[in-house]
């Protein structure tokens, strides 16, 4: 894993809202958010790798703590392409 603290967009519950990167890996990354989203849940998640490598990809919600600057959680990518798991690879 690698720290990743770049702004994430999120889509859940017919709604969208903006996280805080926290570190990214092949198999998944972590962000922080002012909102409690309750797991288990599937979101959609848009970040940028690079200035010019856009990912929207869909993620299960797997753990959350509270923290001083808002929810923090901890999320696994589904159905991730090979292409994106090497970019990632290469990004860590």
């Amino acid at each position: 894993r690698k720290a990743f603290k770049k702004s994430i967009s999120l889509i859940f519950d017919g709604k969208a809202g903006l996280a805080k990167g926290v570190d990214i890996g092949e198999g998944g990354l972590s962000f922080v958010i002012d909102e409690k989203i309750d797991a288990p849940k599937k979101l959609i998640v848009n970040f940028f790798l690079s200035d010019k490598d856009f990912f929207s990809v869909r993620v299960s919600l797997l753990n959350s703590f509270k923290q001083t600057d808002g929810y923090a959680y901890g999320a696994s990518f589904d159905d991730v392409s090979i292409a994106l798991k090497r970019q990632i690879r290469a990004y860590v």
